[in-house]
């Protein structure tokens, strides 16, 4: 018989405290596809239960830089993470270093050969029409929400969730895997739990009725105005030190109201008057805020830039062009043509953060950042460029941050005669056609922070076209890793390939810039993404 390791609660938050992922970081009011880990908060900002106090505030405004899509958490995209992670919970939620620890889950059992998970549920906990969740909300949410998500189909395959009891759910799969945690984890298309009812009468654009477990339950949507939560009274909250969106929670704010405000200048101008306590810093704004002694300026490790070829083009399907691309970029020139100051950027040749320890990689590093215009033009000579037209896929949205680098790189292109179009479209738009291969040729986007290498978009198939049974092997060796030894040796060996076969070219990290005034406090930030538990706004 298989001998199972029972996983508690209490050992997960033990090694929480080793932390492998230790990146601070904050939002950027919307305008990226996320950033790294943060905490705004005062020192030990607590969830305990105790009354509001007549000197805070019982309303936040918080602005919003896109219009929110859709407030279906498993179509999740960008700026309804930002509402969406308030109103919903998974079984698991990513601390403030980016490992995953129970939520809605008390516990779970791995069999001992790393194929069957079993999470034991958390009783009592209700959702915000009254009922209690079980495991049949727990199946019906979860199987919907990985037939929707690419990276939950990458890790699960065929496998689905069962019901083994009211508060027994079994996930048995084909091959073991290191990342379901993390899946489940994950704040984009997060994997988040909701009345069985209101999963199976889902229709093709998502829910009809928004109610999950969290702090705060659903009000109003008013198109692009507003999206207004207010205070869950029977919220049930874990008992564990709040961090990133795992932990203690309580809402001492009885409503949040999510302002979607696109234009920058009004945000900042808002901030400004007083409307706002949280808010997005550019570079031209930063004079006006550094001299308030009520106002804490906090550099925030944001998103990694990535140019991305279609591996299905008539040009990138073959290797050499995409050589040639790597070969002239200028990573230092992309990076500073998109966040405008040296301060706000890093080089870094790995698909993940140094801070991440389990996960970096230094393999490959030499053919990173090469800044040879005439190895890249002998390598288009060798491949027998004919001045075929190259169609840059971008957006001028997301705070015009993925224009900013794809203008860049088009002018290095340009300088080895490469022949080049932009494509400019709306967010909505942009996303259609990356999925189709016939659309586009580079991609160049900002990518939220992954907690392993399995959940890099860029390396499955579905995005970017990247069928290669090599990488397929090595991205399958490294998910069954099961010590640290393992781990590194096939994850070195990844990156390594990755580097040669090239499906994206990692360009390098981004910083952004935030203001929050002092009677802000307790507030933290995931990728980027707020969590408004534990605020306090005092008036």
């Amino acid at each position: 018989m298989n001998k199972l390791y029972r996983h508690s609660l209490l050992a997960l938050l033990i090694l929480a405290l080793f932390a492998v992922y230790g990146c601070s970081s904050g939002n950027n009011g919307g305008g990226s596809n996320g950033n790294a880990a943060s905490d705004t908060s005062s020192p030990g900002a607590s969830a305990s239960a105790e009354p509001v106090s007549a000197d805070l505030a019982s309303e936040l405004h918080f602005p919003l830089a896109q219009q929110v899509p859709t407030l279906d958490p498993h179509l999740a995209l960008n700026t309804n993470v930002y509402v969406t992670m308030n109103i919903f919970e998974g079984l698991f939620a990513f601390d403030e270093n980016f490992k995953p620890v129970p939520m809605l889950a008390e516990s779970y059992d791995l069999s001992a050969d790393g194929k069957t998970y079993t999470f034991h549920l958390r009783h009592g906990v209700k959702f915000h029409n009254g009922k209690e969740m079980k495991a049949e909300d727990v199946v019906a949410s979860l199987n919907r929400w990985k037939s929707l998500t690419g990276r939950a189909q990458a890790s699960l395959g065929d496998s689905e969730f069962a019901i083994k009891d009211d508060y027994t759910v079994e996930l048995a799969l084909k091959e073991p895997r290191n990342d379901i945690l993390a899946q489940l984890s994950h704040v984009l298309n997060n994997a988040a739990i909701m009345p069985k009812e209101v999963v199976e009468a889902a229709g093709p654009d998502g829910v009809k009725e928004y109610i999950g477990t969290g702090p705060f339950k659903f009000v109003e949507w008013k198109q692009d105005q507003y999206v207004h939560l207010s205070k869950f009274d029977d919220y049930q909250s874990v008992d564990a030190p709040p961090s990133g969106f795992s932990g203690k929670k309580e809402a001492f704010l009885q409503d949040v109201v999510f302002d979607i405000v696109p234009d920058s200048a009004t945000r900042f101008a808002s901030f400004l008057s007083g409307t706002y306590d949280y808010v997005d810093v550019s570079l031209d704004n930063l004079p006006q805020v550094q001299g308030l002694s009520d106002v804490t300026l906090n550099k925030n490790l944001g998103s990694d830039i990535n140019l991305v070829f279609n591996k299905k083009s008539p040009l990138f399907s073959d290797i050499k062009y995409r050589q040639a691309v790597a070969a002239v970029l200028d990573a230092d020139e992309i990076l500073l043509g998109t966040v405008s100051s040296p301060e706000l950027y890093r080089l870094n040749p790995s698909y993940m953060y140094p801070e991440n320890t389990t996960w970096y990689s230094e393999a490959g590093k030499e053919n990173y950042n090469q800044k040879n215009p005439d190895k890249a033009k002998q390598l288009l000579q060798e491949a027998g460029y004919d001045g075929r037209e190259v169609t840059l896929l971008t957006t001028k949205e997301l705070g015009g941050s993925f224009y900013n680098a794809t203008i860049v790189v088009q002018k290095e292109l340009e300088s080895i005669g490469v022949k080049t179009k932009l494509d400019i479209n709306d967010f909505a738009t942009l996303l259609k056609k990356r999925a189709d291969p016939n659309a586009w040729d580079i991609y160049v986007g900002l990518f939220t922070m992954p907690s392993t290498p399995s959940q890099l978009l860029y390396l499955n198939p579905t995005y970017g076209f990247a069928d290669d049974a090599k990488l397929a092997e090595l991205n399958k060796a490294l998910t069954a890793a099961s010590s640290d030894e393992e781990i590194k040796k096939a994850n070195d060996a990844l990156q390594q390939y990755e580097w040669e076969y090239l499906a994206a070219v990692k360009i390098g990290d981004t910083y952004s810039q935030t203001a929050t005034r002092h009677k802000l406090t307790g507030l933290k930030t995931l990728a980027g993404y707020p969590n408004l538990a534990n605020v306090k706004l005092s008036k």
